[in-house]
């Protein structure tokens, strides 16, 4: 059974600028108080608390900010296909993205709005 959701880790290529259902998943986080960060795993600064921190471990950002939260796999998903490799406890992409698959994986039903199928759905099962 996964833990509540915590945390949301989001490739930013994954957004659709145009649509307003990313706002709505982003409220959805805030109503919930998860915390959501746009990375795609590999960025060498990440901000944490209102501070920006040096990623100088190999383990990458995602780990990173998921130790100094102090929150585990299951309490975190990533949104993405780029957050495949990351320690998230589920990793929600598109169904295009063939190559991404395992028990850990999530495919949404449609390409568009990615970000806000992932959150409303975590949302909605771990209640």
């Amino acid at each position: 059974m996964a833990g509540s959701l915590r945390c949301v880790f989001y490739d930013p290529e994954v957004l659709d600028p145009g649509s307003r259902l990313n706002d709505l998943a982003f409220e959805a986080c805030a109503r919930a108080e998860v915390a959501v960060y746009a990375l795609a795993g590999d960025e060498s600064v990440v901000e944490v608390g209102g501070e920006l921190h040096a990623v100088a471990t190999e383990e990458g950002s995602v780990a990173f900010v998921m130790r100094a939260l102090g929150l585990r796999g299951d309490q975190c998903i990533g949104v993405g296909a780029a957050l495949a490799a990351t320690s998230v406890g589920t990793v929600w992409v598109g169904p295009l993205e063939l190559e991404i698959r395992g028990t850990f994986v999530r495919v949404a039903e449609e390409e568009a709005d990615l970000l806000y199928q992932a959150v409303i759905s975590e949302l909605a099962q771990r209640r």
